[in-house]
């Protein structure tokens, strides 16, 4: 029986896994926040009113906003709302005419009121998205159809899958972020490069680095006394509507994904240059092919073990940046922060792990190659 032929059917066994996955809720947990209703609008005109300087309620000035609605069932109706300036950038929206933007409706007194929630950012997301399926597909052209599936794919199961199994299952955080990361690599490497002796190469090297990953993780987390309360969508969390989670869990998750990428990456690099060597030179034994492997495994660790520390450093410039404004803060205090060191071992135990998945990849392919030449 031909693999390549009825491998198909593997992937029409998972896009129906992520349909009986959609069945299952994102978020169940017991959440008894009442639902708000949000609709979208357009900013017609803005009015400046006049408002009494009081620093205790720390409003720096306030306009009436007429806006159109363009969706729910008042669709096309003019609406005002009041609009706030406090002088806080991370809550304030100032919002100009022509803008869209997101409205929360509540209702007091059995009358509609129609507050500014954010900006609509749906349609420019949209553009992006766009713009990178279609680079996808001018230059991958299959391999970009390939490309879109899988990285679909992994969305799905994380959200569908993995989130429902700890929240409604209350499965193990390690369990279930072991066993999604096994699942998105297997169908990953396997849909992008076929079935053969280096996409399992490719596998087993990725599982086993992330496994690595994993432990020094979790090592880390208890040792460092790291809480996993490192930013404000955790802390929120925390006080409101996961109060039963735990946030070191949550932290070890982050880790093991945001390390998967770049882990995979590697291993198929190394397996699939071990495989045209084997397939140049058939006469190659272990050795020769695992040194190959290691070769390249050298030249790549390096920019790779860079991508990760420079994608993190990047996702926490701010930090950097807040740090680097104390003059008058230690060293010893800056790196015993509980944000500090989770951004460091973020960063450290996943190029750890992507380290020790180039040995692990070039020895398992070199002995998938050398042992089916053999047979």
């Amino acid at each position: 029986m031909n693999l390549q032929r009825i491998f198909p059917s593997y992937i029409l066994i998972a896009l129906i896994a992520c349909l009986l996955f959609g069945t299952v809720p994102v978020l169940g947990a017991g959440s008894n926040a009442e639902s708000i209703e949000y609709v979208n609008g357009v900013v017609l005109s803005i009015q400046s009113l006049d408002v009494a300087p009081n620093k205790k309620v720390g409003i720096s000035s306030k306009s009436l906003v007429t806006i159109l609605l363009t969706s729910g069932a008042e669709s096309g109706k003019q609406v005002q709302s009041i609009n706030y300036i406090t002088n806080q950038p991370l809550f304030d929206i100032s919002p100009s005419p022509g803008d869209k933007i997101i409205l929360a409706v509540s209702d007091v007194q059995n009358e509609k009121q129609y507050h500014i929630a954010d900006y609509n950012r749906l349609f420019p997301t949209y553009i992006l998205v766009g713009l990178f399926i279609l680079s996808l597909l001018i230059l991958g052209k299959t391999i970009g159809i390939k490309t879109i599936f899988v990285i679909c794919f992994s969305i799905v199961i994380i959200l569908k899958g993995m989130i429902p199994l700890i929240l409604n299952y209350h499965w193990n955080f390690i369990i279930a972020t072991m066993l999604v990361c096994a699942v998105i690599t297997a169908i990953t490497q396997i849909t992008i490069s076929g079935w053969n002796s280096k996409t399992w190469g490719a596998i087993l090297g990725t599982v086993g680095g992330v496994v690595i990953a994993g432990v020094l993780a979790a090592i880390s987390i208890s040792w460092m006394h790291l809480t996993g309360l490192d930013s404000e969508e955790a802390m929120m969390l925390k006080v409101t509507t996961l109060t039963f989670m735990n946030f070191q869990e949550v932290l070890f998750a982050g880790i093991i994904l945001g390390s998967l990428g770049a882990v995979m990456d590697v291993t198929i690099s190394i397996a699939s240059t071990q495989y045209e060597i084997k397939q140049s030179c058939p006469h190659y034994g272990f050795r020769e092919i695992f040194n190959s492997g290691i070769n390249v495994g050298r030249d790549v660790m390096g920019t790779m073990a860079n991508t990760l520390i420079l994608a993190y450093t990047g996702s926490s410039l701010p930090l950097v940046f807040l740090i680097a404004s104390q003059d008058n803060v230690s060293f010893m205090r800056i790196m015993n922060l509980n944000i500090v060191a989770t951004e460091i071992t973020r960063a450290l135990t996943g190029s750890i792990g992507l380290i020790c998945s180039i040995p692990l990849t070039a020895v398992i392919t070199a002995f998938l190659l050398s042992r089916k030449h053999s047979k």
